[in-house]
């Protein structure tokens, strides 16, 4: 009876570590999810890249498209609802992966997206889109955890060359 109640009492034990454990990591995990979507980060979860930003649903539906050509990558879909608020664009690279941007109009001003790059998703191609796309927005973003800005400037225009030789 003593051995049974020790046996019990290892058991609970056992498993008030684990829940407790796990209980932790989620609350982690939600607090960096919270962080992520006030500061308007980018996060890349399961192979897929989160991302909002404070622009129009215009603006972020063409800052895809554009980015998209900007990488040599083919639009071989763009279709939506505009009224809704809800547009895809599908595009293929050279690799013949599908690169997918799902965007979503939250309020006016306010647009949520995702990219979903390849079969197994491909983290530093979708970063790079969202750079991409940062750069035609004129927008910056950090990625959750760190100071380490998303945004690029945009490459020289042709006047700008045009002086620096």
């Amino acid at each position: 009876m003593n051995r049974m109640c020790v046996t019990v009492r290892i058991l609970c034990l056992c498993l008030l570590v684990n829940f407790t454990a796990g209980c932790g990591v989620e609350l982690a995990m939600l607090g960096a999810a919270t962080s992520a979507a006030s500061s308007g980060s980018a996060v890349y979860k399961r192979g897929k890249l989160n991302a909002s930003w404070m622009a129009s649903f215009d603006q972020v539906v063409a800052a895809g498209e554009g980015a998209f050509d900007d990488l040599g990558m083919k639009v071989t879909q763009s279709k939506g609802d505009e009224a809704k608020g809800n547009w895809t664009i599908v595009a293929i690279n050279d690799d013949k992966n599908k690169v997918k941007l799902k965007v979503d109009r939250k309020t006016e001003s306010l647009t949520e997206f995702q990219l979903d790059v390849g079969l197994f998703g491909k983290e530093p191609t979708a970063r790079l889109i969202l750079k991409r796309m940062a750069v035609a927005l004129q927008v910056g973003a950090t990625e959750v955890g760190t100071d380490e800005a998303l945004y690029i400037p945009a490459p020289p225009s042709t006047a700008d060359e045009q002086f620096s030789h």
